[in-house]
Protein backbone atom coordinates (compact mmCIF):
# COMPACT_ATOMS: atom_id res chain seq x y z
CA UNK A 1 0.00 0.00 0.00
CA UNK A 2 1.54 3.27 -0.64
CA UNK A 3 2.58 5.45 2.39
CA UNK A 4 0.35 8.51 3.13
CA UNK A 5 2.36 11.99 4.67
CA UNK A 6 0.75 14.96 5.98
CA UNK A 7 2.76 18.06 5.77
CA UNK A 8 4.40 17.47 9.12
CA UNK A 9 3.24 14.66 11.55
CA UNK A 10 5.02 13.90 15.01
CA UNK A 11 3.13 9.97 14.41
CA UNK A 12 0.00 8.00 12.59
CA UNK A 13 -1.39 9.90 9.94
CA UNK A 14 -2.64 13.06 9.04
CA UNK A 15 -2.03 14.01 12.66
CA UNK A 16 -0.36 17.69 12.38
CA UNK A 17 3.04 18.72 14.33
CA UNK A 18 2.10 19.90 18.07
CA UNK A 19 -1.99 18.88 17.94
CA UNK A 20 -3.70 16.63 20.60
CA UNK A 21 -6.32 16.10 18.38
CA UNK A 22 -6.81 12.85 17.44
CA UNK A 23 -9.63 11.49 15.25
CA UNK A 24 -12.48 9.40 16.59
CA UNK A 25 -15.54 8.53 14.16
CA UNK A 26 -18.75 10.47 15.02
CA UNK A 27 -21.55 8.82 16.82
CA UNK A 28 -25.46 8.38 15.80
CA UNK A 29 -28.09 9.00 18.09
CA UNK A 30 -31.42 8.84 15.85
CA UNK A 31 -32.35 9.25 12.02
CA UNK A 32 -35.46 9.71 9.81
CA UNK A 33 -36.03 9.51 6.52
CA UNK A 34 -37.56 12.98 5.28
CA UNK A 35 -37.78 12.30 0.84
CA UNK A 36 -38.11 8.88 -0.97
CA UNK A 37 -37.66 9.92 -4.52
CA UNK A 38 -37.54 5.72 -5.95
CA UNK A 39 -33.57 6.39 -7.18
CA UNK A 40 -32.39 7.70 -3.76
CA UNK A 41 -33.58 8.61 -0.10
CA UNK A 42 -32.41 12.10 1.92
CA UNK A 43 -31.92 10.77 5.02
CA UNK A 44 -31.52 13.11 8.60
CA UNK A 45 -29.96 11.76 11.54
CA UNK A 46 -27.93 13.55 14.82
CA UNK A 47 -24.66 12.83 15.30
CA UNK A 48 -22.47 13.84 18.38
CA UNK A 49 -19.19 15.11 17.57
CA UNK A 50 -16.14 13.00 19.14
CA UNK A 51 -14.04 16.19 19.65
CA UNK A 52 -16.34 18.57 21.63
CA UNK A 53 -19.79 16.20 22.49
CA UNK A 54 -22.08 18.61 21.07
CA UNK A 55 -24.68 17.03 18.55
CA UNK A 56 -25.47 18.78 15.04
CA UNK A 57 -28.19 17.00 12.42
CA UNK A 58 -26.37 15.62 9.07
CA UNK A 59 -28.26 14.77 6.04
CA UNK A 60 -27.17 12.76 3.61
CA UNK A 61 -28.46 10.60 -0.09
CA UNK A 62 -29.03 7.07 0.22
CA UNK A 63 -28.87 5.39 -2.77
CA UNK A 64 -28.02 2.08 -3.92
CA UNK A 65 -24.85 1.22 -5.69
CA UNK A 66 -23.89 2.50 -9.24
CA UNK A 67 -22.06 0.81 -11.89
CA UNK A 68 -19.96 2.44 -15.04
CA UNK A 69 -18.85 -0.03 -17.81
CA UNK A 70 -16.20 0.88 -20.57
CA UNK A 71 -17.30 -1.54 -23.40
CA UNK A 72 -14.54 -2.11 -26.02
CA UNK A 73 -14.48 -3.00 -29.80
CA UNK A 74 -12.42 -5.79 -31.03
CA UNK A 75 -11.46 -2.88 -33.37
CA UNK A 76 -10.57 -0.39 -30.31
CA UNK A 77 -13.23 1.46 -29.88
CA UNK A 78 -15.61 2.58 -27.06
CA UNK A 79 -19.08 2.01 -27.20
CA UNK A 80 -20.23 5.83 -25.50
CA UNK A 81 -23.40 7.13 -24.56
CA UNK A 82 -24.96 10.35 -25.48
CA UNK A 83 -28.00 11.58 -23.57
CA UNK A 84 -30.02 14.58 -21.77
CA UNK A 85 -29.05 14.90 -18.46
CA UNK A 86 -32.18 17.01 -16.06
CA UNK A 87 -29.15 17.94 -13.64
CA UNK A 88 -26.74 20.35 -16.03
CA UNK A 89 -30.07 20.38 -18.68
CA UNK A 90 -28.05 20.21 -21.62
CA UNK A 91 -26.31 16.49 -23.35
CA UNK A 92 -23.12 14.59 -21.50
CA UNK A 93 -21.36 12.12 -23.48
CA UNK A 94 -20.93 9.13 -21.05
CA UNK A 95 -20.30 5.37 -20.81
CA UNK A 96 -23.08 2.91 -20.34
CA UNK A 97 -23.98 2.77 -16.43
CA UNK A 98 -26.41 2.95 -13.94
CA UNK A 99 -28.11 1.49 -10.57
CA UNK A 100 -27.52 -1.46 -9.29
CA UNK A 101 -31.15 -4.07 -8.30
CA UNK A 102 -31.57 -5.69 -5.14
CA UNK A 103 -29.56 -9.01 -5.14
CA UNK A 104 -27.72 -8.12 -8.64
CA UNK A 105 -24.33 -8.68 -8.68
CA UNK A 106 -22.27 -5.61 -10.03
CA UNK A 107 -20.69 -7.07 -12.73
CA UNK A 108 -24.23 -8.48 -14.10
CA UNK A 109 -25.55 -5.07 -13.78
CA UNK A 110 -22.19 -3.90 -16.06
CA UNK A 111 -23.24 -6.40 -18.54
CA UNK A 112 -26.99 -5.52 -18.69
CA UNK A 113 -26.65 -1.86 -18.12
CA UNK A 114 -24.42 -1.82 -21.70
CA UNK A 115 -27.26 -4.40 -22.95
CA UNK A 116 -30.05 -2.19 -22.59
CA UNK A 117 -28.77 0.93 -23.50
CA UNK A 118 -26.57 0.43 -26.20
CA UNK A 119 -27.73 -3.22 -27.81
CA UNK A 120 -24.13 -4.38 -27.51
CA UNK A 121 -22.80 -7.26 -25.50
CA UNK A 122 -19.68 -8.51 -25.58
CA UNK A 123 -16.62 -10.69 -23.04
CA UNK A 124 -17.72 -11.38 -19.95
CA UNK A 125 -17.11 -7.76 -17.64
CA UNK A 126 -13.92 -7.63 -15.22
CA UNK A 127 -13.49 -5.44 -12.43
CA UNK A 128 -11.48 -2.52 -12.79
CA UNK A 129 -11.84 -0.05 -9.30
CA UNK A 130 -14.59 1.72 -6.76
CA UNK A 131 -14.59 4.95 -5.85
CA UNK A 132 -17.30 7.20 -3.21
CA UNK A 133 -18.73 9.35 -5.45
CA UNK A 134 -19.23 12.52 -2.98
CA UNK A 135 -18.19 10.75 1.22
CA UNK A 136 -20.11 14.21 2.35
CA UNK A 137 -23.36 13.92 1.02
CA UNK A 138 -23.35 10.14 -0.52
CA UNK A 139 -23.66 6.47 0.95
CA UNK A 140 -23.07 4.81 -1.87
CA UNK A 141 -20.15 3.14 -3.99
CA UNK A 142 -19.63 3.41 -8.03
CA UNK A 143 -17.99 0.28 -9.69
CA UNK A 144 -16.33 0.43 -12.99
CA UNK A 145 -15.83 -2.68 -15.41
CA UNK A 146 -14.46 -3.37 -18.79
CA UNK A 147 -16.11 -5.35 -21.35
CA UNK A 148 -14.25 -6.16 -24.14
CA UNK A 149 -14.90 -7.65 -27.84
CA UNK A 150 -18.58 -5.88 -28.07
CA UNK A 151 -20.52 -6.24 -30.91
CA UNK A 152 -24.41 -4.91 -31.83
CA UNK A 153 -26.25 -8.32 -30.57
CA UNK A 154 -29.63 -6.51 -30.43
CA UNK A 155 -31.99 -3.15 -30.32
CA UNK A 156 -31.62 -0.86 -27.15
CA UNK A 157 -33.99 -1.58 -24.46
CA UNK A 158 -34.53 1.94 -23.21
CA UNK A 159 -37.05 3.38 -20.07
CA UNK A 160 -39.87 5.21 -20.76
CA UNK A 161 -37.62 8.49 -19.52
CA UNK A 162 -34.67 7.38 -21.46
CA UNK A 163 -33.59 8.51 -25.19
CA UNK A 164 -29.59 7.31 -25.43
CA UNK A 165 -27.89 7.88 -28.45
CA UNK A 166 -24.67 5.33 -29.38
CA UNK A 167 -21.49 7.32 -30.29
CA UNK A 168 -18.12 5.15 -31.36
CA UNK A 169 -14.94 6.82 -30.83
CA UNK A 170 -11.35 5.11 -30.97
CA UNK A 171 -10.45 4.41 -27.35
CA UNK A 172 -7.19 6.51 -28.42
CA UNK A 173 -8.94 9.60 -28.47
CA UNK A 174 -10.58 9.80 -25.19
CA UNK A 175 -8.12 11.78 -23.34
CA UNK A 176 -8.85 14.38 -25.56
CA UNK A 177 -12.58 14.08 -25.06
CA UNK A 178 -11.59 14.77 -21.97
CA UNK A 179 -9.36 17.31 -22.20
CA UNK A 180 -11.89 19.50 -24.86
CA UNK A 181 -14.79 18.94 -22.62
CA UNK A 182 -16.70 16.59 -24.18
CA UNK A 183 -16.33 14.37 -21.64
CA UNK A 184 -17.06 15.69 -18.29
CA UNK A 185 -18.68 13.38 -16.57
CA UNK A 186 -16.83 13.16 -13.39
CA UNK A 187 -17.58 9.54 -12.76
CA UNK A 188 -16.79 8.63 -16.48
CA UNK A 189 -13.54 10.22 -15.89
CA UNK A 190 -12.61 8.25 -13.09
CA UNK A 191 -14.02 4.73 -15.48
CA UNK A 192 -11.10 5.64 -17.76
CA UNK A 193 -8.30 7.01 -15.38
CA UNK A 194 -9.05 3.07 -13.54
CA UNK A 195 -8.80 1.03 -17.29
CA UNK A 196 -5.16 3.49 -18.02
CA UNK A 197 -4.14 2.28 -14.55
CA UNK A 198 -5.41 -1.48 -14.78
CA UNK A 199 -4.77 -1.91 -18.67
CA UNK A 200 -2.04 0.40 -19.65
CA UNK A 201 -1.91 -1.93 -22.43
CA UNK A 202 -5.22 -0.77 -23.61
CA UNK A 203 -5.32 3.41 -22.08
CA UNK A 204 -2.51 6.38 -21.99
CA UNK A 205 -4.07 9.21 -20.35
CA UNK A 206 -0.45 11.46 -20.77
Amino acid sequence: MAEIRAESTVSGVGEPKGSNVSLQPWRYLEGEQLVDVHIFTLQRETAVSPRTGKTRDCVHIASANWVNVIPLTASGEVVLVRQWRHGVKEFTLEIPGGLIDVAEEPGEAAAREVREETGYGGDSTVELGMVEPNPAILNNLTYTYLMENCQRLADQQLDAGEDVEVVRAPLSEVPQLIASGAIKHSLVICGFWWLALRRPDLLRLA
